[in-house]
Formats: C-alpha cells, sequence, structure tokens
C-alpha cells in the first residue's frame, strides 16, 4: 500500500530553484505540486511543502535526501507537526494532562490559519508564513 508524507523542507531563498528541480527530478515530483511559504519573521528562507509517496510500504530515511524538512501536517492554511500539535494541546489543557486523550481536545484552526506551528528548541513556537507560490 502507497505511503503518502507532506514534507516542509526549510530551503535559502538563493537555493529555491534547485531544491525544487531536485524534487522533479529526482522523485518525480511536479513543479505545480510544490508550495513556497514565505516565513514573515525571516526574509532567508522560503519553507518549501511538498508530498512524497513511498511506494509498497517501502521506507527511506528522509534526512538523506532532505536535511532541513520535517514531516507535516495541514488544516487549511495551518501547518504543524504532530509533536507540535500535541505541545499546543497541552497549552488548551486546564489542569493534569496526565491520562488525557489528545485527540478528544478540539482545536480550534481558524486561530492558527497563516501560522507554521513547530517545536524550535525545545518549545512550542508558531511562526506567521504567507503562501508566495
Amino acid at each position: 500500500m502507497d505511503k503518502t508524507i507532506l514534507l516542509a523542507s526549510f530551503v535559502h531563498i538563493d537555493n529555491v530553484n534547485t531544491f525544487i528541480e531536485y524534487l522533479s527530478t529526482q522523485f518525480d515530483i511536479e513543479k505545480d505540486k510544490v508550495f513556497g511559504y514565505k516565513l514573515i519573521s525571516d526574509d532567508t528562507q522560503i519553507v518549501i511543502t511538498f508530498k512524497i509517496i513511498l511506494k509498497d510500504g517501502k521506507q527511506i530515511n528522509l534526512k538523506d535526501f532532505f536535511q532541513n524538512s520535517v514531516i507535516i501536517h495541514k488544516r487549511g492554511n495551518a501547518l504543524y507537526t504532530i509533536n507540535a500539535l500535541n505541545e499546543l494541546i497541552k497549552t488548551k489543557i486546564d489542569g493534569d494532562i496526565g491520562n488525557i486523550d489528545m485527540k478528544s481536545v478540539k482545536i480550534d484552526w481558524v486561530e492558527y490559519q497563516g501560522k507554521l506551528i513547530l517545536i524550535d528548541n525545545q518549545k512550542l513556537s508558531l511562526f506567521d508564513i504567507k503562501r508566495i507560490f
């Protein structure tokens, strides 16, 4: 069974075209399936999102091919990692998180549109982003 993984790569602005060409030639990812987001707080990097399809249960070490990438998920125009989502949920819970079912906590995704939600230096960080292509 094929598995689709959504990745976000942090690419220096001078290397964006080269990176997109790499995705096209090495992984057959169509250029119109690659999206770029500007980090409002950092003019030197673009967050490039794309999907990798692993055929028939094949596994790869993503860091071998994409050194500055993370597996992400998307809700509308909010991008997040699972670890960051878990930390976000912890901020929404009053009191003890001991046996809480994380899936039962509702997140108002409207509040996080235009955000990249990551764990940065071991803490929850929200970055403003704007889609540019």
